[in-house]
């Protein structure tokens, strides 16, 4: 019996934790663009091993300054039999390699341009990173306002669908077209679930990039027209951090090359020894030299060299792939924000009018419900338009900054 009421408070003890838990408030996120992307540059997963790439190409600076060569000790011990009978005889001695070809110097400028390269690719995570939470903000703003039009276009249907029970019931109208009015409802309904899982996923995604937990409710905070606008001041695609470390690259390579080249150099080593032999004291000094006869270095020399002209190659391409990049997104940008503009000067008012205009005439009988579903459609669709180009300008001016370099 004791068992049984221990097992049942021990189960009413977990029942109550996990209640709390569910009854819990889960916690709200709210996000501007600019605490996104300082969000991004604080906590976001994938920058952490960015991170410690750039450091452990540091560290290979440190590792590349330490000397090669450690001195070297010998010594030899061993009996000298003679007539007098047997000595001990017995050696020291100490040498030194000396690197005379630079190639210290060379190994230093190596690990240092690695080191470079490490930091520009850590920016360039950083800036790829950026951008795909740019892209995420902007798509979870687009999609909040979606869940706003779709919900506007429902409240629109349902207000229609009563106006056609209402025709119903009085006899204006028959039950074909209360049927195809509660159909529009039905339709209305279903874009804005969809538009919510959109949202959804969206929001699913930006979390996912910043490290928010699953749980968390966001509240993204913007203006897609803002986010469209230019830029003050873009800098130059040329300066790119994926293109600074194939510049880095190529520095690497040489300096890989030029300690290749060095290996032509013979090395020295000097050194002194100390002796024992029948009772004398015996001190010597000595110079050690290293022929580079069959291995000076070429096949160091070759592969650094075919490496930097491959990097070249890559360099060149990148360089321009960046600068047909930004010319493009900028184009698209200043296209797409001058149609938006002119949608706003032209349109916009003329479609507030027109909504007004088209429930009201069909709740006077003036035009059927066929015309009005029709230009409901064409309404919403140039409310979705609007939209649209909203998006496509705020991604345009995003890749933009993505592709000079400004993202950071």
């Amino acid at each position: 019996m004791y068992r049984i009421r221990l097992i049942g408070l021990v189960l009413g003890a977990l029942w109550a934790s996990s209640a709390a838990a569910q009854g819990s408030p889960q916690p709200i996120v709210e996000l501007t663009y600019d605490s996104a992307l300082a969000l991004a540059r604080e906590q976001a997963p994938a920058l952490e091993a960015a991170r410690a790439r750039a450091r452990e190409a540091d560290r290979r600076v440190d590792a590349a300054a330490v000397w090669r060569f450690n001195p070297e000790l010998s010594g030899a011990v061993g009996p000298r039999t003679g007539a007098d009978g047997t000595t001990v005889d017995w050696s020291v001695g100490a040498q030194q390699w000396l690197e005379l070809g630079g190639q210290r110097g060379d190994r230093v400028e190596a690990a240092r341009a690695h080191a470079a390269a490490g930091a520009a690719r850590s920016a360039d995570t950083h800036r790829l990173l950026l951008r795909e939470v740019s892209l995420a903000f902007i798509a979870a703003l687009y999609w909040q306002r979606r869940v706003a039009l779709a919900d506007e276009h429902l409240v629109l249907a349902e207000a229609v669908a009563r106006v056609a029970t209402r025709r119903h019931e009085v006899g204006d109208a028959g039950g074909l077209e209360r049927s195809v009015a509660a159909l529009a409802v039905v339709r209305a309904r279903t874009d804005a679930d969809r538009s919510r899982a959109s949202r959804t996923q969206a929001e699913g995604r930006l979390k996912a990039l910043l490290g928010i937990e699953a749980s968390a409710t966001l509240a993204c905070r913007g203006d897609l027209r803002r986010l469209g606008e230019p830029a003050q001041a873009e800098p130059d695609s040329s300066d790119r951090p994926d293109v600074q470390a194939l510049r880095a690259d190529i520095r690497q390579a040489e300096a890989e090359a030029a300690l290749g080249r060095a290996g032509r150099v013979p090395n020295l080593a000097l050194g002194a020894g100390y002796a024992r032999e029948e009772s004398a004291d015996i001190v010597t000094g000595t110079l050690t030299i290293s022929l580079p006869v069959f291995d000076h270095g070429q096949g160091t020399t070759v592969v650094a060299e075919a490496r930097r002209q491959r990097l070249q190659s890559e360099l060149d391409v990148t360089t321009s792939t960046a600068a047909v990049e930004a010319d493009t997104a900028r184009a698209t940008a200043e296209r797409l924000s001058a149609a938006a503009r002119r949608f706003e000067r032209e349109g916009l008012q003329t479609l507030e009018r027109s909504e007004e205009l088209a429930t009201a005439s069909y709740e006077a009988g003036a035009i059927p419900l066929g015309e009005l579903l029709a230009l409901r459609r064409e309404l919403v669709q140039a409310k979705l338009d609007y939209a649209d180009l909203l998006l496509g300008a705020a991604r345009a001016r995003v890749e933009l900054a993505a592709s000079t370099g400004a993202l950071r």
